[in-house]
């Protein structure tokens, strides 16, 4: 299912558009000839309808006709007749349903206008057409509306209806239980209702009206669609750009239970999209989930929803069989939290295979200070990838806001890919491998262009401050991450490589990172046997705030199995010869490098255009107050209806880089 849009904006021509209209014509095209249509693709599409006005400039009566070329585009008449001096006006619409099934691309059409001239006599008093013909001979063109239909990819997943698709309309506020629910005026009211007429095996679509509120689940879960391209989807319509809200008590939005409820073996091709679920009574006991799979899938889609509150807000543990094809896309997933146990998370997946978590908004997960014992701890985190027993495979984290959580922003035991992500104020942004039950041979990791901005403590007795920990790795790489501008947390670390956990560390590429005004020094811990072959290049340490070393091994035997080359180190420690440390030795640049043959290290201070760029100047620069708060108060507010760029991590990711150009 290729995300795609159409969005829709006039262009202006001259009346008469196409090619030149041969003098003897009488119909005059009057206003825009050529429009350019872009929307939100599967609608409701933005300004979907335009008018042209006909008139008829000559002194003889004329018949007219309109003829589209494809059959998405609409007209409210195709003929019509105007007598001399007469106007008309012709309403143009596309048909959304075929727009809605084109694929990417630009699509071109157009509407031929054509005449005939209809000379009229006199019978009995009564004037009356008796002879139809045209000056000149037949149908006279007039011109033609150019129409150019954009459809592109603006990162939403794309539904197309099939033919037996059943569409079942919710309604809290107009809704009746009585209702058939086949239509948007006859709805059911409860989702009870609705949800007892979906199908086993068929692409129905459960769609809960937009702007209305239920004190109700989805509940359990127990119907597949028919495959990837036909799930079942649940989700909403309307105009209204609030997402149907589900105030769910402490009680589960949506779950699915293997072997219970008539649920199958697998349930497969579900969709949950565009849904507003909030735990808004859960003050600790229990343990509900926004999202809950305890059963074998394939083709999992959680995408555009705001799921906020509960204990577990995606839970996709390892109970009930494996989960394949999961997709977490878009969503606005904030505040999870427990008062007991190890839980607590915003995402927590195990036994899962082919995983995406893509540009998310994931803040404030594991802790809640306005309820008793709601405590942050070091087991609660924004995402929680397991590994070990319950590993997952094939894991891509990607543009992702990952904001204040309790512990981890993110760990990715399993490995996989970890891009482009923000993390922001969290106690240890990233965790690479690693984890209680290493993975047997560690794991491959790609952690490639993250910004990690600013940091704080679990607790008192848990101080944190931390970037990047790397345990347990057989290969990859960690290139192109920014690790700056550290202002909370106060037992800072930019980087750690573990060598003592599982395996050890070997046959990485650290190439091309900066860290910048961390504080702490970045630790490279374990002997020849526990990392190997690390090859430091192109990377920057650089720290004017603090004297603490920058880089620092606790064995001489791992550093003479790694390479080096080109990376650059500055401190404000004043003694040079302290700025690194190997074993118990302090030693200056050259000293280390030295150690692996490397001719191209060197100290010296940065000359980037702008490196103290923070959140906070992101957030001024685009209209903010200028602080994390208020960004991630815009940031929350992420939707289908009404996504901005600028609160992407894209966007932002890509201001702090800019900061970091060499003048």
């Amino acid at each position: 299912m290729a995300a795609a849009a159409l969005l829709l904006a006039l262009s202006s021509c001259g009346a008469g558009g196409g090619r030149a209209a041969q003098s003897e014509v009488q119909l005059r095209l009057d206003g825009p000839t050529a429009f350019e249509v872009l929307g939100p693709e599967g609608g409701p599409f933005t300004a979907s309808r335009f008018s042209l006005r006909l008139v008829n400039d000559g002194k003889q009566t004329v018949e007219w006709n309109a003829e589209p070329k494809h059959e998405w585009i609409t007209l409210s008449a195709a003929t019509g007749t105007l007598e001399p001096g007469a106007n008309t006006v012709m309403e143009i619409a596309l048909d959304a349903l075929r727009a809605n099934a084109l694929p990417l691309g630009v699509h071109e059409s157009l509407i031929s206008i054509h005449e005939k001239t209809i000379r009229s006599s006199s019978s009995g008093g009564e004037r009356a057409r008796i002879v139809r013909e045209a000056a000149g001979g037949g149908e006279r063109y007039v011109g033609d509306i150019d129409i150019t239909l954009r459809v592109i990819d603006n990162g939403w997943t794309r539904f197309v209806e099939s033919r037996d698709t059943r569409k079942v309309y919710v309604s809290e506020s107009l809704g009746r239980d009585t209702n058939d629910g086949l239509s948007p005026s006859t709805p059911k009211r409860t989702i009870a209702a609705g949800k007892a007429l979906m199908r086993q095996g068929y692409p129905d679509w459960l769609l809960l009206r937009r702007g209305d509120t239920w004190y109700e689940s989805i509940g359990q879960w127990t119907r597949s669609g028919r495959s990837t391209a036909e799930p079942i989807l649940i989700s909403s319509y309307g105009e209204a750009p609030e997402r149907p809200a589900l105030r769910t008590g402490s009680s589960s939005g949506i779950w699915a239970v293997a072997n219970t409820g008539g649920t199958p073996p697998s349930l497969d091709h579900v969709a949950i999209v565009g849904l507003d679920f909030h735990a808004h009574t859960y003050s600790g006991s229990g343990d509900p989930a926004g999202v809950s799979w305890l059963v074998a899938s394939r083709d999992l889609l959680v995408e555009d929803c705001r799921i906020d509150g509960y204990q577990i807000n995606v839970s996709l543990p390892g109970h009930g069989g494996r989960k394949s094809q999961v997709k977490i896309r878009r969503n606005v997933i904030t505040s999870a939290y427990a008062t007991s146990g190890t839980v607590g998370h915003g995402i927590y997946m195990a036994n899962c295979d082919d995983v995406l978590i893509e540009e998310n908004v994931i803040d404030h997960n594991g802790w809640n200070p306005a309820v008793s014992g709601a405590i942050p701890t070091v087991f609660r985190h924004g995402i929680y990838i397991q590994g070990g027993s319950g590993t997952c495979t094939d894991v891509t984290v990607r543009r992702n806001i990952i904001a204040n959580s309790a512990s981890h922003g993110l760990q990715l035991r399993p490995g996989g890919v970890c891009e482009e992500n923000l993390f922001l104020r969290n106690s240890i942004a990233l965790l690479l491998g690693g984890g209680n039950e290493p993975n047997p041979g560690g794991v491959a990791v790609d952690c490639i262009n993250n910004v990690i901005l600013d940091g704080k403590d679990i607790d008192e007795g848990n101080r944190r401050g931390w970037g990047i920990q790397i345990e347990n790795v057989n290969s990859g790489s960690v290139r192109g991450n920014i690790v700056a501008n550290r202002a909370g947390g106060t037992s800072p670390m930019p980087m750690e490589f573990d060598g003592e956990a599982g395996i050890g560390i070997f046959d990485l590429a650290f190439e091309s990172n900066v860290v910048y005004n961390w504080g702490g020094t970045l630790r490279v811990i374990g002997n020849d046997t526990q990392i190997a072959r690390v090859r430091f290049f192109r990377n920057t340490f650089d720290n004017t705030r603090s004297t603490d070393q920058l880089l620092y091994h606790n064995s001489s035997l791992s550093v003479a199995l790694c390479r080096a080359g080109g990376n650059r180190f500055f401190s404000a420690q004043p003694n040079l010869s302290s700025w690194l440390r190997v074993g118990t030795q302090s030693m200056s640049v050259a000293s280390w490098a030295a150690l692996m043959s490397d001719t191209t290290s060197y100290a010296g201070p940065d000359l980037y255009v702008d490196p103290g760029r923070t959140i906070a100047t992101y957030d001024q620069q685009i209209g903010g107050a200028g602080s994390l708060d208020t960004f991630l108060f815009e940031a929350r507010q992420q939707s289908k209806a009404n996504w901005r760029s600028e609160l992407t991590a894209a966007e932002v990711n890509s201001y702090i880089r800019e900061g970091f150009f060499e003048r």
